[in-house]
């Protein structure tokens, strides 16, 4: 979970992870994207290893609601397992209400989750989603994020 990045020149320790639901496959294209650019370990929900001590986590949905695997995994949440969380999704209507759910319960638990989050159209949408400008958004999401908690 801790990994070794450079981050603008410089070696960083990052304790840092991405967790996902992905049953369509559009989320982990930009699970993938995120894990890539910040150097750092993508888990699949369930089964995931519960997060401890980590400063950042990606957490993102497939779908306009929160799964129950996502509802389940953020119940055993608690701010020593999580400082800060940052958000992703991607759904064929480009919706942010899972988001917003998932913020509440994130920050009913003492998360800080930033305000800044991603959203993208995903399968099931006209054409191919999501697009390589949509993964570039996410990469430059990831590196915002990062630069954001860890400088």
């Amino acid at each position: 979970m801790t990994d070794i990045s450079f981050c603008e020149g410089r070696l960083t320790i990052m304790k840092a992870k991405v967790y996902y639901v992905s049953p369509k496959g559009s989320t982990e294209k930009v699970a993938n994207i995120i894990a890539n650019e910040c150097h750092i370990v993508k888990e699949p929900l369930m089964p995931a290893y519960m997060p401890e001590g980590v400063t950042l986590m990606f957490l993102g949905c497939e779908g306009k609601k929160m799964e129950k695997v996502i509802t389940e995994f953020v119940g055993s949440i608690t701010k020593e397992r999580v400082v800060n969380a940052a958000l992703f999704c991607a759904n064929p209507a480009s919706s942010d209400a899972a988001i917003q759910q998932m913020r509440q319960a994130l920050t009913a638990k003492g998360v800080k989750v930033m305000d800044k989050s991603f959203i993208c159209r995903g399968k099931g949408a006209f054409g191919k989603h999501p697009s390589d400008v949509d993964l570039e958004a996410a990469r430059a999401f990831a590196a915002e994020c990062v630069k954001a908690i860890f400088g």
